[in-house]
């Protein structure tokens, strides 16, 4: 009986908790970047973004990377800018989105001196699945895989796992702290951001 009243206290701040999808927001963040093969690559990245609605149930996410790497043998540079369309499964727990689905499709351009994300500079694509889930109205949690390769050759691919924590700490400003891991890459990030909604 405890855990139903609880179930009902709840209720009201899901109905209304606040997404990361859905919604108009600016951010930035910095990031520390591992990488673990022979050059055993570590550094520091910047990261530009913007996301906004496509529909009531997709969003367009435009993202801008920079990082600078330091090896045992030479120092390299890191950029990419891309765009992705995400369409959110709204209303799948029965709870008005109290666990938000997605999936999405998206393109970019790697430029990558170090060989570290794709083995060639060059227009990408990528697949995306995953979930949020809101715990309150202010805090979420966000994980899923993205596979993505090179279109220029369709051998070239990777496959990264994420997870991102995000707090709202009112309507406008927000934070969320990051992790990633490229699979066959062994590429380590840790990000921190700043999320700007005018909605």
């Amino acid at each position: 009986m405890k855990s139903l009243y609880l179930y009902f206290f709840f209720i009201p701040f899901l109905l209304q908790a606040k997404s990361k999808f859905g919604d108009y927001y600016l951010g930035f963040g910095l990031d520390l970047i591992e990488v673990e093969d022979s050059a055993s690559y570590e550094g520091e990245g910047l990261s530009l973004f913007a996301n906004s609605l496509a529909s009531d149930q997709a969003d367009f996410h435009f993202a801008f990377d920079y990082g600078r790497l330091d090896g045992n043998i030479s120092k390299e540079t890191v950029w990419s800018a891309g765009a992705d369309y995400i369409y959110h499964l709204d209303n799948f727990s029965g709870v008005d989105g109290m666990i938000r689905p997605y999936v999405g499709v998206g393109i970019a351009y790697f430029n990558d001196s170090a060989g570290v994300f794709l083995a060639d500079d060059g227009f990408s694509w990528n697949l995306q699945v995953g979930t949020e889930l809101l715990f309150t109205e202010e805090i979420s949690l966000a994980f899923g895989g993205k596979f993505f390769g090179l279109w220029s050759d369709f051998a070239e691919t990777d496959f990264e796992l994420g997870v991102d924590f995000v707090w709202w700490i009112n309507d406008v400003h927000g934070v969320s702290l990051g992790y990633n891991h490229g699979l066959d890459g062994g590429i380590d990030v840790i990000g921190l951001k700043y999320l700007y909604s005018w909605r």
